[in-house]
């Protein structure tokens, strides 16, 4: 898999995934307590960042979980399951 994963130790709760057709998948909770992950994926263009998908989720677990399943997706070369499940802001509960 041409997946690279990139970590920020800058940030608390951060990860990145950089695909191999210019996409990343940002991980991140902002500190707090009770805040939500969000789960963010971004089209490269030359210099700029296009946000093409946010997804927030209560629980890390699943939050991971599902970033992993994307940037797995994403370095396939398909953009297939974000443009089926219709991008945009979107909150997952706790299983």
């Amino acid at each position: 898999m041409s997946r690279e994963r990139l970590t920020n130790a800058g940030r608390h709760g951060s990860m990145k995934y950089r695909t191999a057709n210019n996409h990343i998948v940002e991980l991140e909770q902002v500190p707090g307590a009770g805040s939500p992950w969000m789960v963010r994926v971004y089209k490269r263009i030359l210099m700029f960042k296009k946000r093409v998908s946010s997804d927030w989720f209560l629980d890390e677990g699943q939050a991971r979980k599902f970033a992993e399943e994307l940037a797995r997706e994403l370095s396939d070369h398909s953009t297939k399951g974000i443009e089926e499940r219709k991008p945009g802001w979107t909150l997952h509960r706790a299983p």
